[in-house]
Formats: C-alpha cells, structure tokens, sequence
C-alpha cells in the first residue's frame, strides 16, 4: 500500500498484514498469501487496512476462485474431474494441477481447519472492500490451478457472490469498475457509440449470478457469435 501500488492481485498481503508476529515468520511459515496463519489474524485491524486502501484509491483484483479452488479443502480434483471446463484443457497440465493441490495438502503446515477460516478471512475482507468503496476487480489467475479461462470469470463471478456481493454489484467489478480503473469513457456502459462488447443471457443473472452461465450469443468487435457458434469452437477445443 505504501508503495502506491495501482491495484493489488490476490487479496497479497493482507492476512499477512493482520498477524501480530508476522515479520518472526518465514514466507513458508506464513504460506502463499498468508495460507497458513490466516486462523492467526487479529481482525480489529481490518478497518485501518481499508481505510488505507481506499486513501491510495487502491484497487483490488480478489482471485477468490484460485483460493477456494486450489487452496480449500473443500475442493478437489474429482470435483474438477466431473466440471464441463476440465475436458478443454490438454491433459498433461491438468495433471500439474493436480499434482499442485496434492502437494498443498501434503505439507505439513497444511490443516483443513485453519485453511477453511483462511478462507473465510478472504471472503471477509472482499466484503469490507465493497462496503468501504475499495475498487474491486473481476478477475481469476486463469489459466492456474483448476480455473480454466472463460469457465473461471463465472466461477468468481459466483464466489464474489458467496463473499456477500449482490450479483449487481459482482457484475460491476467485471464492466464498470474496469472501465473506471483504466480510465475508460466508452467501455463499460451500454449508450450510442460505446464499445458494444456484450454478452446476450438467456436468463437475468441479477436474480440468480449462475445465470450468467447461460450464454445465448456473444457480441464482440462489431460480430455476434451465436451459442452454436461458441459450441462449435468449443467443441473443437476439445478435440485437440
């Protein structure tokens, strides 16, 4: 934060930044993102974070699908094994993701316990960022560790949801918010003359966000792609 950084991927540093003692911790006793000391954090300091954040006008880009994908217990590659997205992505680096989680389970500082409340800390701390006008981003990390790109911006759309987001509000970080962020006039909004990158839903995902998984066509750089359309380019992702 002090160093004024533009925006900040991963919710980095910020568990870590609630640990009293954190600086006697080596990075691997902290964990990736302060994975294993999240159950650690004194959540008093939570509000003088914010306020920092939003002094910088700091954004922030959550990856929440990354940590409650790769990261929590709660998911696992059988789970993964049964997404419609796994069959799109080439076999061998399907097999570093695994290998991935089950080397983060094997680790001796690893404890479903403290991992679940680490995750809860996340979920926390997205909300405090929405409730405190601290720019939120949409984004996922993919291609990493069971998020395959396209499938991932849905699951985090879903995830920021879980946090206690409004889908309305969730949608924002992905149209809006990052229109403001790079200074944009034209994009992010629907008016004459804007940008017309949309995405046509079957359903209204205000009332539900999985909605926004139910594509009827997709308009992009001045063509429509109907759903067959992106079925068929799918459909041939798979077969490579």
């Amino acid at each position: 934060i002090e160093a004024g950084y533009s925006s900040i991927d991963h919710i980095d540093g910020f568990v870590e930044a609630l640990v009293p003692g954190i600086e006697r911790m080596t990075d691997q006793q902290a964990g990736l993102f302060g994975m294993f000391v999240g159950d650690k954090a004194d959540e008093s300091g939570i509000p003088k974070l914010m306020a920092a954040l939003k002094e910088k006008n700091i954004w922030v880009v959550p990856t929440q699908s990354l940590a409650e994908r790769w990261f929590a217990p709660t998911y696992n590659e059988d789970e993964f094994a049964n997404d419609p997205e796994s069959k799109y992505m080439n076999p061998k680096t399907v097999e570093q993701w695994i290998a991935s989680k089950k080397n983060l389970r094997s680790n001796e500082l690893y404890n479903e316990a403290s991992m679940e409340k680490f995750i809860q800390l996340r979920r926390k701390l997205i909300l405090e960022c929405q409730k405190n006008g601290v720019g939120l981003l949409l984004g996922c990390d993919a291609p990493q560790v069971f998020n395959v790109p396209g499938f991932s911006t849905h699951h985090e759309l879903a995830y920021l949801v879980g946090c206690g987001l409004t889908p309305y509000e969730a949608l924002r970080t992905g149209t809006v918010n990052v229109a403001k962020y790079l200074k944009l006039t034209d994009s992010g909004i629907i008016r004459k003359g804007a940008i017309a990158d949309l995405v046509l839903l079957q359903s209204n995902p205000l009332s539900d966000i999985t909605n926004s998984q139910k594509i009827e066509g997709v308009f992009i750089r001045g063509n429509y792609l109907s759903k067959e359309e992106i079925a068929a380019s799918l459909k041939k992702l798979e077969k490579r």
